[in-house]
């Protein structure tokens, strides 16, 4: 190949590196606001925030492999790395190994998501609906795993020839991956759907349905990532993958990223909530009254109006009866 035929060293590294490190900062800062909303404010930590944490996890695993697939290569085109065969074969195993935590990240988030709606709202009939939709899931993700996992056995000859092994077909093993993908596809529409439908009828400010609603919606991002990423998927396969494969890996990033932080970003809204400050008082009778109230202390009593009362009648009201209680003045 001449040097005029040569494509221009242009490198996508620094774009893709900039994308992961960002939303992932923004999916740590959100998934510790959440933390410190359910345990703190609210009080109420529950297994949708456990997903969400591991799903956090996986991200961060993630990023490790990108950042290894980063030093060897990702993002340049493959006559300019320094060992172009081995580059090659580093990349691809690190590619392996990032398909396998990205789709496990997805699914983890989808547990988040689909338990956070039945937060607001736990039927018999939503339990079996997102039960199913989400053994569907997992199904699919653990057919993807597999697959990729025996794409090659043992799977180290996928990137040492040296080691004597066989490989399934990539078309057998793309065709795995589309149909997972479609089943995520299915599920993400049914997750950003199903607050829509549980929230039409539900007696709450309109402007507050509205937000959750839009919030929760923002996990389209992620299904869009998701389809326009089964477009690129060849990049895998072509002989230029360290930089054909950048547009699958942008959109796979966007896709998880996306995916946390749409989840979490309802769950912290608690945490921006104004809260009603008390009007000042004065020194007049009605403030230092309603001072008193807001306090929980009683008014104070004269003694001429004063009187006991029968315990029974307290009793009705499932009371505790007092040593004194207030009563009406009545003429002798």
């Amino acid at each position: 190949m001449t040097s005029a035929s040569l494509p221009p060293d242009h490198r996508t590294t620094a774009g893709i590196l900039a994308l992961y490190y960002a939303l992932t900062a923004i999916a740590v800062l959100l998934v510790l606001l959440r933390a410190w909303v359910r345990l703190h404010l609210t009080k109420n930590w529950g297994w949708d925030d456990t997903f969400i944490v591991i799903a956090l996890a996986a991200l961060l695993t993630g990023l490790v492999v990108i950042q290894l697939q980063a030093n060897v290569g990702l993002g340049r085109h493959v006559i300019y790395l320094e060992n172009p065969k081995q580059g090659f074969l580093e990349i691809l195993k690190y590619s392996m190994i990032y398909q396998i935590v990205n789709v496990s990240c997805a699914m983890i988030t989808k547990y988040s998501i689909s338990l956070y709606i039945l937060r607001i709202r736990d039927s018999r009939a939503l339990r079996w609906a997102l039960a199913w939709i989400m053994l569907f899931m997992t199904l699919a993700t653990i057919g993807a795993v597999v697959i990729i996992a025996v794409s090659c056995i043992p799977l180290e000859h996928l990137w040492n020839k040296s080691i004597p092994g066989t490989c399934l077909p990539p078309s057998k093993v793309y065709s795995v991956a589309h149909v997972q993908s479609g089943f995520t596809i299915v599920v993400d529409l049914a997750l950003t759907s199903a607050p829509v439908i549980i929230l039409w009828n539900v007696k709450i400010e309109r402007g507050r349905k509205t937000l959750i609603c839009g919030l929760m919606s923002l996990g389209l991002i992620a299904t869009i990532s998701n389809a326009l990423r089964n477009a690129y998927q060849d990049g895998l396969e072509s002989p230029d993958m360290p930089y054909d494969v950048t547009n699958a890996a942008i959109l796979s990033i966007i896709e998880v990223g996306t995916g946390i932080i749409a989840a979490c970003i309802p769950a912290v809204l608690p945490a921006f909530r104004r809260k009603k400050e008390p009007k000042p008082i004065t020194n007049s009778f009605h403030d230092r009254k309603m001072a008193r109230l807001r306090r929980g202390q009683p008014e104070p009593t004269p003694a001429w109006q004063r009187s006991t009362v029968n315990s029974d009648s307290i009793a009705m009201a499932e009371a505790k009866s007092p040593p004194e209680v207030v009563t009406k003045v009545s003429a002798p």
